[in-house]
């Protein structure tokens, strides 16, 4: 019984098909993030057709910032919630509503920088302190102690 591989690729390209076009769906980003700047602010940008307000809003609460740009504030505060913009002018039509965007931020203020200077730093200090205690523990391991002293006194004569 030979197998007939058509139905198997016919499945496979609709699946692949799909999987396309929902990809292209989601290439639209009604919120965009910017947290790359200079001062460490995060800014959330609506980006809607037209000059209109937007309006924002974060958890339940709705803010009053009216602008296209929301600013969180520094990086470094650690600005949590979900926000999304909608139309001002037109709040109750589903599709002048954004997505909601999950701002989470976790910053570590005492953690180290680890670049390549700093790790061979961190290499070079415990060769050095391997090298260290080699060169002890064979001096230790080589010395002429109390043991070598007592079977000298103790030989029969």
């Amino acid at each position: 019984m030979k197998w007939d591989w058509h139905p198997a690729g016919l499945i496979l390209t609709i699946i692949l098909l799909q999987g396309i076009v929902a990809q292209e769906d989601q290439g639209k980003k009604p919120v965009a993030l910017d947290d790359n700047r200079q001062d460490g602010t995060v800014l959330l940008t609506c980006n809607f057709k037209g000059d209109e307000s937007v309006q924002w809003i974060a958890g339940e609460v709705i803010l009053k910032q009216t602008k296209k740009t929301l600013n969180l504030g520094s990086i470094f505060k650690d600005p949590q919630n979900v926000y999304w913009c909608r139309n001002s002018t037109n709040t109750t039509m589903p599709e002048e509503q954004s997505l909601p965007l999950h701002v989470y931020y976790r910053m570590c203020q005492n953690c180290i920088k680890l670049d390549g200077a700093t790790l061979s730093g961190f290499i070079l200090a415990e060769i050095i302190t391997v090298f260290f205690l080699a060169v002890g523990v064979y001096f230790i391991a080589g010395q002429d102690g109390v043991r070598s002293q007592e079977l000298r006194t103790n030989r029969p004569c």
